[in-house]
This record gives structure tokens, sequence and C-alpha cells, in this order.
């Protein structure tokens, strides 16, 4: 059954190791989890900087999910780096599920959503600043330009202002990215506009662009609140540790969960609900706005959290270094699950961890070839609460995600993250997720360690087949099958060596075809080259041992064998001739096929060479061609 049948909810969000990520999951997933569903939280990591391929990778996990299976879906749209990975999941929703669908934080379609005020969200912010500190000279660092979240909130500051006669000018509004790597670029803006002096307060669109003006400032010899007061918007954990702590607005992300999951049970039961709920913000004021003085605890505890952090990632940082050592040589999935089971005691949130990969023909198919997912999937990968499961390659239906026996009895949810190397899908991964855990950056890592690891395994079994065909070509005569003369020089030393070593017999067949300039002079190479694979198929009729067969010239054959006597001999050149003579009965070619051939048994320790053992082969095939060049008939 996998999946297919089970009650379950589908979960869309990217960024699984952020904080708003993590709590939203975790409070979703919970309320779900009591009510008797699964959640499947599909996840994307993103991408960073220019990423182009690896984007192009993440897109294809929008093709996993089977969206007519789920009982309702989640939307988090807007926590996607991604544009197109949120434009296709969301237009595979609207073409493929039959359920309540709802989204968070982000319009999406026609869909009930649940919002933040943002059309009110700054303003707690704002007027706290105006009426509390009393400040006349605000600078705003607002988000990407365009984005709703940064429109949003712009407009707000801009009607606040209003309301007390204030205007934000142009050249007080810089627009950021909501990230922390543009503190230079943003305090660089606002000294060059103002001519070296700093307004009463930088107001940012969210946390991470506060926590970068900051350091920027402080790099400077700034001192916040004395010189500038700071604020951000969100509330993330790392706001209240940073010196000073960050004053921001907070929004509620337990209630937005659960609004979110109370829409869902309204209209899984037909119940009339409103297609909006808007979840206020709620100022929090700190330490950078002046609000709360900094104190021998406040700055222990900020020191000590630092440090705790600090030496969680250093941890983290060697795990991922050795991590990448140990899969980088995996030759295979025994290997590659043999160095993740020495690592996976590092994420402590975790029980259960799977690796599904696509049906495909690694040996042979190309990158591009690898988009999306095969309808069989095979699980390769199994640790049951950490333990490795021994030797694992169950074949399941894409729908079911997981074999029955490796899902939890009790509902839970279960991250599902798209493996792909650049652009070329692998499968996924699937782990398990306690409600309060949180997914680490050391999984981020070791998820992508796995994708490096696969297309190295990947790219050494292409490079093995590849070496193995340009083997056979090199040994292989092209128009008969059979190996060619570098094959026979090869095998006639190797089967010498052996006759010597272990005191065994080899037997040596030359074979010479009749009259081949005859059918070629008369009706062409074409036919030629059909009477010299006629006499290839002979050969390899007559063979009932480990014969192998060998084209070393133009006309000329040569056939070895192990442990032949001359019974052996008597029996294959029967089947050899007996293959001609009922061709040429049977066949409308106007032509015969013969052939002339002689034989000699080599045995050990005899006092002679190989050169001498072929001469002596030969000689007798001539022998025999001599004897029939008067009888032999090529012409019908």
């Amino acid at each position: 059954m996998g999946f297919s049948k089970r009650k379950k909810v589908a979960i869309f969000i990217c960024g699984s190791t952020s904080d708003y990520q993590v709590n939203i999951v975790s409070h979703l997933t919970d309320e779900m989890a009591k009510n008797g569903y699964y959640s499947l939280v599909y996840n994307w990591f993103g991408g960073y900087g220019n990423t182009e391929d690896f984007e192009a990778g993440e897109v294809n996990a929008a093709f996993l999910p089977e969206y007519g299976d789920y009982d309702g879906i989640f939307l988090c749209l807007d926590t996607f780096s991604n544009p197109d990975a949120a434009e296709e999941v969301l237009n595979m929703v609207k073409k493929n599920s039959h359920c309540p669908v709802i989204s968070i934080r982000r319009e999406a379609d026609n869909y009930h959503t649940v919002l933040i005020d943002d059309e009110n969200a700054m303003e707690c912010m704002i007027r706290h600043l105006i009426d509390h500190h009393h400040f006349k000279d605000l600078f705003y660092v607002s988000g990407i330009e365009g984005h709703p979240d940064a429109v949003k909130r712009l407009a707000c500051v801009k009607r606040v202002l209003t309301e007390y006669g204030m205007v934000l000018k142009d050249e007080d509004i810089v627009h950021g990215d909501f990230w922390r790597n543009q503190g230079d670029m943003i305090v660089e803006t606002i000294l060059e506009r103002r001519k070296g002096k700093l307004p009463e307060a930088i107001v940012c669109a969210n946390d991470y662009m506060a926590i970068a003006v900051c350091h920027s400032l402080q790099k400077r010899g700034f001192e916040i609140p004395r010189d500038v007061v700071v604020t951000g918007f969100d509330d993330i954990d790392e706001v209240r540790y940073t010196i000073p702590s960050i004053s921001s607005v907070r929004i509620d992300i337990k209630e937005m969960a659960l609004s979110a999951a109370k829409m869902f049970f309204s209209l899984r039961d037909g119940q009339k609900t409103e297609k909006y709920d808007y979840v206020p913000a709620v100022m929090v004021p700190r330490q950078s706005c002046g609000c709360a003085e900094s104190s021998n605890k406040s700055l222990t505890d900020a020191v000590r959290n630092y440090f705790s952090a600090w030496t969680t990632q250093r941890h983290e940082y060697f795990e991922c270094c050795f991590l990448s050592l140990d899969t980088g040589v995996a030759q295979n999935f025994e290997e590659l699950n043999y160095y993740l089971s020495k690592y996976i005691e590092t994420n402590a949130d975790y029980q259960d961890f799977f690796v599904v990969i696509n049906d495909y023909p690694w040996e042979s198919i190309e990158n591009e070839e690898m988009r999306g997912y095969t309808e069989n999937m095979h699980v390769r990968t199994a640790f049951i609460n950490k333990e490795l499961q021994k030797k694992v390659d169950i074949v399941i239906p894409k729908r079911e995600l997981l074999p029955d026996e490796f899902i939890s009895d009790e509902p839970k949810a279960y991250f599902i993250i798209p493996l792909h190397f650049q652009g070329a899908s692998f499968g996924y991964t699937m782990i398990d997720f306690y409600p309060g855990g949180i997914i680490s950056g050391f999984y981020e890592f070791m998820h992508i360690s796995i994708c490096n690891a696969m297309e190295h395994m990947r790219a050494g079994k292409r490079n093995a087949a590849l070496i193995d065909k340009l083997s056979t070509m090199y040994i292989t005569d092209v128009l008969t099958g059979l190996k060619n003369r570098h094959g026979f020089e090869l095998e006639t030393h190797r089967m010498y060596n052996i006759i010597q070593t272990e005191h065994r017999t080899m037997v040596i067949i030359g074979i010479d075809m009749d009259g081949l300039k005859v059918i070629n002079d008369k009706y062409g190479h074409p036919e030629g080259d059909f009477a010299l694979c006629t006499l290839a198929d002979a050969i390899r009729e007559a063979s009932f041992s480990d014969e192998i067969g060998f084209r070393v010239g133009g006309d000329e054959f040569q056939v070895l064998a192990l442990d032949y006597s001359e019974n052996s001999v008597a029996k294959f050149l029967k089947r050899f001739a007996g293959y001609l003579e009922e061709f040429n009965k049977t066949s409308k070619k106007p032509y015969n096929v013969r052939a002339s051939y002689g034989y000699c048994i080599c045995t050990p320790n005899a006092g002679i060479t190989l050169t001498e053992w072929l001469t002596k082969s030969d000689d007798r095939m001539y022998e025999m061609k001599e004897s029939n060049r008067a009888t032999r008939k090529i012409l019908k």
C-alpha cells in the first residue's frame, strides 16, 4: 500500500533549516498527526549564488508527488528561492489535485490563504519609533523590489508616516534582497546619500538585513542604539542573541499553522469558511532601539549562545568534511550506505532515513535524459531507528514513496527532498521528522554529499562500460562479430600459458575460406561479405564447448579451445561442414560457401613453441586447400 491509501497531506516548502520553515512545519505536522494524518513535506533546499544548473534539478521535484492522492495540500510558495519551481508546483496542484488547498503567507491562484497582516505589519514598529522614541528621521531598507511582501510592508510604512505628516522620500529607501549579504552596500548607500550622517533609525523589512546592517555599522565604529537605531522584522531566534539584541516584529507562527489546519478541516468537512485569515504582528522591543538595556547577564547569554552555536557549527563542519571524503570514494550503494552509517547519529531529531532512486540504465543514459521520476523506484538505502538495513534493493511504484514495512504505524511527518546532480534527476531522500526537532544544516550537506557520490558512482559505471566497449571493439571483427587478430594474439598466449602451467591441451583449428575472390569478382564485395559471415555462423554453430572463433585476415579464420581431443576435433569439424552443406543446399545464392581447414592439438612440455604449433596447423590447412583445389565448386 505504501502511502497511496493512507490519510495524508502534502506540504510544499523550501529551505527546511530556516527558523520560520522549521516552526511552521513543526506546528502544522503536529496538528495533522493529532488528527490521524501523515504529513509528506516536499522540501527544496534552494540554491545559493549563480546555480542555474542546480536550480534546474530542483524543478524536477515538482513532478514527484501524485497530487491526486492527497487529502489536503499546504503551499508555502513564498519560501521558494526558485520561482520556476514554485510556479511548477502551483501548476501541478491546479491540474491534478482534488482536495482542499491552503496557501500560507502568499496568495496562490484562488485558494484559501493564511496571510501575515502585511498591510499593517510594519505599523506597530513605525508607531513605536515615533510615539515612544519621538523619531522624525527614518530610513527604510526594503526587500527585493516588486516582491509582494516588500511592496506591502513599504506601503504600510508610507501610510503610517503620512498619518504623522511625514513623507518617506525615494532617497530614504534602499532595496536589499532579504538576506544578510548586502549590509555594506546598504550602509554605504545611506552614508553616501546623507553625506556621512546617519538617520535616527534604520527600519529593515526583515531580520537578516537588520543583522547585516548592524554588523556593517559596527565595523565602521558606530554604536547601536547610541548613534542609530536599527530594527528588523520576523523575530527570528538569532536577533535575541546578537549584540545588541535587535528589536523586531513577531508573527505568531504557531497561530499561523493552527489557522491553516483549521481552514483545512473546515473545507474537508464542507463547512463555509472565510477565504482569508490574517495573522496580526506584534512589536518586540529590544536593545537595538534602546528599550532594553545591556547588562552583564544579557551579554553573557549572547556570548554563551554564540559559542554554543559556533561549537555546533564547527563540529558539523568537520563532520561534513569527513563525510564528503568518505562518500566521494564510494563505488556502489553498499559502500555509500556504510559511510553514511558512520555519520547518521549527527542529526538527533530523526530515526528513519531512506534513499530512493530512479529506475534508469545508469551506465548509458545521458544527463539531459534524466528528468523527472520513473514509474518504478528502487529503495537502496534504509535506516530504521538509525540502524542500517543490509543490502536493500526494493522496487516500489513511484506513488507509494516507501514500502509498507518502512512506514511508521503512527502518523507522523516525512521530509521528501529531490536527489539530483545539477539538472540530472536521481530520485529522492526521505527522512522522518519529529515536532520540535530540526532538520539541521548537516543533513543538508549529507544530502548534497549523496548526490555527489551518486554522480561519481554513475560516472564510474559509465566509464567502466565505455572501457569494456572499447576493449571489445579492440579485439572484435566488425563484419563477423568474431574476435579479430588482436584478440587471437592475446588469447593464444593466454591459453598457451594455461596448458604449460596446468598440464592441459589446446586445439588450434585453422580455417580458410575457398573461393572468396571468385565471389567478390563475380557478384561484388557485399556478397563476399555475406559469405564470410556465413562461415563465421558455421564456426558458431559448430561450437559445443568453450571454443573461441577468430577472423584473423580477409578469408582466414582460427578456432581455439582447451581440453580438446581428436574426437572433439572430429565433432567440431563435422558440425562445421554440416552447417555449410545445409546452407549450400537451401541457399538461393548463386555460389557455394566452402572452406579448408587443418588443426593441431598442442600438448604441454612438448618442446614445441607456440609459433611452431600455429605453423603446424596452417600447414595442414594448406594441404587440404591444395587437395580441394581441383574438386571444389564455388559457383553453382
